[in-house]
């Protein structure tokens, strides 16, 4: 009888509380709103890398000096600066997003195997939301 009531009743009770306090801490601490404004971010910056700045540079250097180019347009060595720290930036930034989501996304992936929950993946998901909201505005 207590075996029955231990196998049928306490048990799944203790799951159905396991699996609460399981979501409510991944929902809590690592499905944030601010892992989802860093999704948009993440997404953001590699668009803005991939169309203006990846492969867009280039100087060419005779006799005379020296001539900048970027997307094949001769620019000053000033505007030539300012593109090429930017480019910096968004790379130094698309860096440490993904360092914070692959985290993230590992940390998750961990804990719904170990617990052995429904694996999801909703950060790649966000991600693929948010490249369509960006195709779909370009």
């Amino acid at each position: 009888m207590l075996v029955g009531i231990g196998t049928y009743i306490l048990l799944p009770a203790f799951l159905v509380v396991r699996d609460a306090v399981l979501w409510w801490v991944i929902n809590r601490y690592i499905l944030t709103g601010q892992a989802q404004l860093n999704v948009r971010r993440y997404v953001e910056l590699a668009h803005e890398w991939n169309t203006e700045h990846a492969g867009k540079t280039r100087i060419v250097s005779d006799e005379h000096g020296s001539k900048h180019f970027i997307n094949d347009n001769e620019v000053t060595p000033e505007v030539f600066n300012r593109h090429f720290s930017r480019s910096d930036e968004i790379r130094e930034d698309l860096r440490k997003l993904k360092i914070d989501l692959d985290r993230r996304a590992k940390f998750l992936k961990w804990m719904l195997k170990h617990y052995q929950q429904e694996s999801i993946d909703p950060i790649n998901e966000w991600k693929k939301d948010e490249e369509k909201r960006l195709r779909n505005k370009s």
